[in-house]
């Protein structure tokens, strides 16, 4: 997930002052944002994970589902 957005809006979302160029971090994202005080502009790239289950040819029995 990316979120692109000037910084009055950022300011305005996370409450910080967001005064310094560069890596910024806010509570709660997995990730810093990264400001850029030239372009008045910053940006947040969330990190994703994919995961692939192999199925099994087999299906669960009720019991199994509870255990």
């Amino acid at each position: 997930m990316t979120i692109s957005a000037g910084l009055d809006e950022w300011r305005g979302w996370t409450g910080l002052p967001l005064d310094t160029s560069g890596p910024a971090t806010v509570p709660g994202a997995l990730a810093p944002v990264t400001v850029s005080l030239e372009h008045d502009y910053a940006v947040y790239v969330e990190p994703n994970v994919w995961v692939r289950h192999r199925l099994a040819d087999k299906r669960p029995t009720d019991k199994e589902n509870y255990v």
